[in-house]
């Protein structure tokens, strides 16, 4: 209420001054036709004048949207477009960054698979295969057990936090656990890779993991099998049976590939979906200081098209 009051105050005196000021003016000018004026207001009707004084009334009560609500609209309204050039400005040098770090991705892969040095062996997918099984089995804790280049602080485990079956859709998430059962969605914040090729490999296999783990409902659309190595093709599970002949997909070279060194690592793995089929994905692993410091998709590749049909 005093917040009011004194606007009304204040808009009061603004108009006051004014008025004195305009007064002062027109009494310096000695242009004004007195006898004009006289005529005028002498010939005035009733409704005229009771208009002239309703006039003053509105301009008196409304002094506020007048001395301060118009600026504040005017400037807000000035203010927001200045907001949103900015926000424009900023997301074209977000795009710009994201295509210039695609292409550098691009490039140094490329001069990595040109060196045919590809570091991923089979220990490499015996270890991602294990995994899976384990996912499987949903013998979640296990996982760092097999994830020899990983680890944890000593009290805590990795786990994983199961999806809420109800609603529109949810995905279970990875999770670090405390020995009094408290966890943390922040798994990369405690988990810490050892600055190997070994090491950034099983980066990825965490952090794609939440696709092999269970979803529900619209989140299924995020489902996908990976595929290590040929035999992987006969253990993808379809939503639907529609008698999908996983022979035609032997024909294709489905071995992952990792390339690079000293924390930045460029890899490539080959996944099936029922929304999109045989599809590789190249991936950078940023490794800094023992953590998960990036992990960029900077292409993807449809090896072989299939679409279930199903619309959740």
């Amino acid at each position: 209420m005093k917040t009011v009051v004194v606007v009304y105050v204040i808009s009061w005196l603004i108009l006051f001054v004014v008025y004195l000021v305009s007064l002062f003016e027109d009494r310096k000018s000695k242009k004004a036709d007195k006898a004009l004026k006289d005529f005028l207001n002498k010939n005035k009707s009733r409704r005229d004048k009771i208009l002239d004084k309703l006039l003053y009334v509105i301009l008196v009560v409304f002094a506020p949207l007048v001395v301060f609500v118009v600026p504040y609209v005017v400037v807000k309204h000035v203010k927001s477009k200045k907001e949103a050039r900015i926000r424009e400005e900023e997301k074209r040098k977000s795009e710009q960054e994201y295509e210039r770090h695609k292409t550098e991705c691009s490039e140094n892969y490329s001069k990595w698979a040109n060196s045919k040095n590809n570091s991923c062996g089979k220990d490499y997918i015996r270890l991602a295969q294990s995994l899976m099984d384990l996912v499987r089995q949903q013998k979640y804790n296990e996982f760092l057990n097999l994830l020899d280049k990983a680890s944890l602080p000593f009290t805590m485990t990795l786990g994983v936090k199961e999806c809420i079956r109800q609603g529109a859709g949810d995905r279970s998430r990875l999770c670090v656990k405390r020995s009094d059962d408290a966890f943390t969605l922040n798994i990369y914040g405690y988990l810490e890779f050892e600055n190997t090729a070994m090491g950034a490999w099983q980066a990825f296999l965490i952090d794609r993991l939440w696709h092999s783990l269970p979803l529900w409902w619209h989140d299924n659309y995020n489902k996908r099998d990976y595929i290590y190595s040929k035999e992987d093709i006969y253990k993808i599970t379809h939503f639907v049976d529609r008698h999908f002949d996983a022979l035609v997909l032997e024909k294709y070279d489905l071995t992952p590939e990792i390339y690079g060194e000293n924390g930045r690592y460029y890899i490539s793995c080959c996944y099936w979906t029922d929304f999109g089929g045989l599809k590789r994905e190249y991936v950078e692993i940023k490794l800094l200081d023992g953590k998960l410091d990036k992990s960029f998709l900077f292409d993807q590749k449809v090896i072989h098209r299939y679409d279930c049909g199903i619309m959740f």
